[in-house]
């Protein structure tokens, strides 16, 4: 029995302690969103109307704690891949890290795309959205900001693939094994070829001497 009202008791004070601390938290995030809609509005409306519609803007721009924004707030290139990173982990983002795109982002490059080159800012739809800039039919549109006069041929491409035997990467995993195994044959052959002249070398100088 008393242990019965000792359980009811814990649950009651758990709930209380979970009310207040909702009732306290909440104020802070939505007055904080309201701040940012003060000067942004246009941008948090485009959110609320995309596939990020759940997010705040401090979701994104952690780095933003008050007005008016330090100088360097906006997020650089290797920046906006991070906060993409953290919550499109895994095949996504490993792909990503492994295409041209994300190791020319990763060694300072300020030309080649990152997600929101391809996926939009705050503009991010599904790609079954016909106004997405991933849709199939607006994939060439969507790369001829960066490569001009993209053919429809851009669109027949997979993305995110990952370099393995089996799947849409196999193509590109077993030309780079070809190109790996190739360099590694040239270099050992090269070395072989290196060893037997010098080889022949030796043997016709260690004939001269022997003449004299």
């Amino acid at each position: 029995m008393y242990i019965q009202n000792g359980k009811r008791l814990y649950r009651l004070f758990c709930l209380v302690i979970l009310m207040f601390l909702t009732f306290v938290t909440t104020p802070i995030a939505t007055l904080a969103q309201e701040d940012c809609l003060q000067c942004h509005g246009d941008a948090g409306t485009t959110v609320n109307r995309s596939e990020h519609d759940f997010l705040s803007c401090i979701s994104c721009h952690r780095d933003i704690e008050g007005f008016p924004h330090v100088k360097g707030a906006s997020l650089d290139k290797k920046e906006s891949v991070a906060v993409c990173a953290d919550c499109h982990e895994g095949r996504v983002a490993d792909s990503y890290a492994d295409s041209f795109h994300g190791k020319a982002v990763h060694l300072g490059s300020q030309r080649s795309a990152t997600c929101v080159d391809c996926h939009g800012a705050h503009d991010v739809l599904g790609q079954n959205n016909p106004n997405s800039k991933v849709a199939k039919e607006n994939i060439p549109e969507t790369c001829a900001i960066c490569h001009e006069n993209a053919s429809p041929g851009f669109a027949e491409g997979e993305e995110h693939f990952q370099l393995a035997a089996f799947g849409a990467g196999a193509p590109m995993y077993y030309t780079a094994k070809f190109f790996i195994w190739l360099t590694i044959i040239t270099i050992t052959a090269l070395v072989i070829h290196m060893e037997l002249q010098l080889y022949q070398n030796l043997r016709l100088i260690l004939r001269e001497r022997q003449r004299r």
